[in-house]
C-alpha cells in the first residue's frame, strides 16, 4: 500500500501575518522560517489526528494485492464481504473520489461508493465476483480529502492548535529538547478530531 500526495493544499490554515501577530514579531528576517514552520506544524497536526485539514488530493495504491489477502471483517485494512471490496482510505474526511482503477480498468461511478464505517471512510467497490481470489490485483484510487476547502471554514480549534505548535517550534528552534512538544492544551484542542486515538 502506498499513499502519495499529488496536490498540496492551496493555502495554509494560518497566514504569515497571523503567525507573526501571535509571535509578536514585527520584522521580516524570519519570514521564510516562519512559513516553513507553519507548514511543518500543520503536517504534524494532520499526522496526529490522521486527517487532512485543508483540501488536498491523494493517490492511494494497492499494488499487486492478492484478493486472498483481503480480510473478511471490518478492519483498518482492505476487506471483502459479499463481493464488495472495502478499502479504508487514509487522511480523511473524503470530499470527492476522482478516479478508481482496478488493474487497467477505470471504474464507473455506479460501481463504487464511499461509506463511513466505524469512523472510517471506506471506498466500497462492487467487483468481487469478477476477480479470481488467487489472482493479484492493482487498485489505484485518487481522491480529494480535507476537513475544509476554504480557510474560513476551518475550525478555530485547529487554527489555534497550529498557532500554538508553530510558536513552540519557532521559540525552541535552537533547542534539541524532545519532550513536551504537544502540550496538554493542544491535545485538548485536537480531541474533537480524534477517533478515540490516544497520544
Amino acid at each position: 500500500m502506498q499513499l502519495n500526495l499529488i496536490k498540496k493544499p492551496e493555502n495554509e490554515i494560518i497566514s504569515l501575518a497571523e503567525a507573526k501577530n501571535y509571535l509578536r514579531i514585527d520584522h521580516d528576517f524570519d519570514d521564510t522560517l516562519i512559513v516553513g514552520t507553519i507548514k511543518s506544524t500543520r503536517e504534524a497536526l494532520e499526522s496526529i489526528i490522521q486527517k487532512s485539514i485543508f483540501k488536498q488530493t491523494w493517490e492511494y495504491v494497492l499494488d499487486n494485492y492478492s484478493i486472498c489477502n483481503f480480510d473478511f471483517c471490518e478492519s483498518d485494512y482492505p476487506s471483502i464481504f459479499c463481493d464488495i471490496i472495502k478499502i479504508p482510505l487514509p487522511k480523511p474526511p473524503i470530499m470527492k473520489i476522482i478516479s478508481v482503477k482496478v488493474g487497467e480498468k477505470e471504474q464507473k461511478e455506479c460501481k463504487y461508493s464511499v461509506e463511513k464505517i466505524n469512523h472510517k471512510f471506506c471506498l466500497c467497490i462492487n467487483y468481487g465476483k469478477s476477480l479470481h481470489r488467487r489472482n493479484k490485483v492493482s487498485i489505484k484510487i485518487i481522491y480529494e480529502a480535507g476537513i475544509a476547502d476554504k480557510v474560513e471554514n476551518i475550525p478555530y480549534q485547529l487554527k489555534l492548535a497550529n498557532l500554538m505548535l508553530m510558536a513552540n517550534a519557532y521559540q525552541e528552534r535552537f533547542s534539541y529538547k524532545q519532550e513536551g512538544v504537544i502540550s496538554q492544551g493542544i491535545k485538548q484542542l485536537l480531541s474533537p478530531f480524534l477517533n478515540l486515538r490516544i497520544f
